[in-house]
């Protein structure tokens, strides 16, 4: 397949997902690659409707069933408009885009730094050179992570509600699976810009630190092991950080 056999060593990282496909599993098992990408919309039990299957790059056809599946005779007369309701960052991206030398020169990015920026945040990149402008020092990349800015990190607590560290690594950022090191040469630099607008303090600075560390090492001793159950106990042995806010009991 390639004229250069890879090794381990040449992963970075990985991914992986699982299809809510909609047809039941034999005995023999079904080839997802064969299974329909379908979705359909239920009502199992008075005032709940439920949806399966579907696909995520059909999500908005998905959620406008299930609300005209749920609104019932009325969709008729009111159906759902979800599907066509611009995205966050899509009002406005056109102009950003045709500003984009300008805007790149202002800040000293180059044209893949501000195409990585628009395709995240679309026209909401103004929020974050508005954070840049009152804090010049956001508008500089990760020392251990150059692929991302200072301020995007900001804006994963301001704007995008994380709220520990792991969230910024692997959810709002793709730190996780796109650097070698998981993204632990730059959890100090992270933990730094998250720690005084989260109100943390030093000890919560190290709990958050820690455990992401041991998270990551825990993935990485579970990619050694044989099986995906023996992978499953080896990563569970990681402690996950509690959440910093509980509902009342």
């Amino acid at each position: 397949m390639l004229s250069r056999p890879i090794s381990r060593k040449d992963v970075i990282g990985t991914w992986a997902g699982l299809r809510p496909l909609l047809q039941p599993r034999t005995k023999e098992g079904t080839s997802s690659a064969k299974g329909s990408r379908e979705h359909t919309v239920a009502s199992p039990t008075p005032g709940l409707t439920v949806i399966a299957g579907g696909k995520l790059t059909t999500y908005r056809v998905m959620a406008k069933d299930a609300v005209d599946f749920a609104l019932g005779g009325r969709a008729h007369a009111l159906p759902s408009i979800t599907k066509t309701i611009p995205l966050a960052g899509a009002e406005g991206l056109e102009v950003l885009q045709r500003q984009a030398p300008t805007v790149a020169r202002r800040y000293g990015w180059t044209p893949a730094r501000l195409d990585h920026l628009l395709h995240r945040y679309g026209s909401l990149l103004r929020e974050l050179t508005e954070a840049v402008d009152a804090d010049p020092s956001l508008g500089k990349p990760l020392t251990g992570a150059p692929a991302y800015l200072r301020a995007e990190v900001a804006y994963a607590v301001t704007h995008e509600g994380a709220l520990h560290l792991d969230d910024v690594l692997m959810y709002r950022t793709r730190l996780n699976y796109e650097q070698a090191d998981r993204g632990l040469g730059a959890t100090d630099e992270i933990a730094d810009i998250m720690a005084p607008l989260l109100g943390w303090d030093d000890e919560t600075r190290v709990r958050e630190i820690t455990a992401y560390r041991e998270r990551a090492e825990a993935e990485a001793a579970a990619e050694l092991e044989p099986d995906d159950e023996s992978a499953e106990q080896v990563r569970l042995k990681a402690v996950e950080i509690a959440p910093v806010h509980r509902l009342p009991a």
